[in-house]
């Protein structure tokens, strides 16, 4: 009984020590990177306090600033977006978003849909999102479906990163290098701003009717993305569907997501609809920090035109006086000083 005891003790004591010796080592070899730190800092947030989530690709990440959106009009929002978010990791990362809060809107941007995403060909994406994720049920159902699509990529290196990660020691000076864990708290509540701009111009008839017949929806896009919408229906949670502002965008493409958007019964707005920019008054060679992004600048010019819309579309509350929230007011402070020239 006694030797069965000490097997077991220094089975333990291995398994400890061989975990703490694995995630060490995935600390010192994993890339910093902000989309994957953003994503898992969400997880810090106490539960059931974020009032919108914006979820999906580098626009809306680039684009909004939860900061602007709080200081302005006093809700709480967290954005859960990573660069060319395929429409099956923002089906997953909403999902297991849900499992920690219950917010009162999901503004879902959903571009993609007229995109066949390429499993093999954007890994580094891929995973952009996933490390910054926790292990649930949400993460290995992305990751089946990265790995159906691509047998090159397997289960264990999305588990655990460190044997995809494992060769980097070649490029460190390991004498000088530091772990870098995963970011625990986000003053910036998801959003990754860009500086500086490249000047812009937009494309001649941008945005003009046109007998022009747009692209068609990727089938398996539309699939997540009506996944996506009725599992926020399940909650009672409502969907808008937002565009923002990208100058590769057509008229066309605009009144086959607002269709879209009608048959599955929620709202749709887009950023480049005529109206919608002579109230935003972007500057394209200044505001934009390429064709489908903003810029810092644009970014609050953005958030501030579009905070003022929720807030009327759809009540949200004002959280600014109340004192479980002082910790936002902290935060907010922090990105001001960040963003100061």
């Amino acid at each position: 009984m006694k030797m069965a005891l000490r097997i077991v003790i220094r089975c333990v004591a291995f398994l400890l020590v061989f975990s703490m010796l694995f995630l060490g080592a995935t600390e010192y070899l994993r890339r910093a990177d902000d989309e994957a730190d953003e994503i898992h800092a969400f997880y810090n947030e106490p539960k059931n306090s974020i009032d919108v989530l914006f979820m999906g690709s580098s626009p809306i990440l680039r684009g909004i600033s939860p900061m602007v959106l709080w200081n302005q009009e006093g809700f709480t929002s967290y954005v859960r977006a990573s660069a060319l978010q395929a429409p099956a990791v923002t089906y997953g990362l909403l999902a297991e978003s849900l499992e920690y809060q219950k917010p009162e809107l999901v503004v879902l941007l959903c571009d993609n849909i007229f995109l066949e995403f390429e499993y093999a060909e954007r890994e580094g994406d891929l995973r952009r999102a996933l490390d910054g994720m926790k292990l649930s049920k949400y993460k290995l159902q992305i990751i089946r479906q990265i790995t159906a699509e691509d047998e090159r990529q397997t289960l264990l290196s999305y588990v655990f990163p460190l044997l995809r990660y494992h060769e980097r020691w070649k490029e460190l000076d390991l004498a000088e290098a530091e772990p870098v864990p995963l970011l625990e708290n986000s003053f910036k509540k998801g959003n990754v701003y860009l500086r500086g701009s490249e000047p812009q111009a937009y494309p001649q008839n941008f945005m003009a009717p046109s007998d022009e017949a747009p692209p068609e929806f990727n089938e398996a896009a539309k699939g997540y993305i009506e996944q996506t919408i009725q599992f926020c229906k399940e909650k009672d949670i409502p969907v808008l569907l937002l565009h923002l502002p990208k100058m590769s965008w057509s008229y066309g493409q605009s009144m086959k997501l607002e269709e879209f958007a009608a048959e599955m019964g929620v709202e749709y707005l887009d950023c480049d609809r005529e109206e919608n920019r002579a109230q935003l008054n972007l500057d394209p060679a200044v505001d934009y920090y390429d064709q489908g992004h903003m810029n810092l600048d644009g970014s609050i010019k953005l958030s501030q035109w579009l905070g003022t819309h929720l807030k009327e579309a759809y009540g949200l509350p004002d959280h600014r006086n109340e004192g479980e929230y002082q910790a936002w007011h902290e935060d907010y402070q922090q990105y001001a000083e960040r963003i100061s020239p």
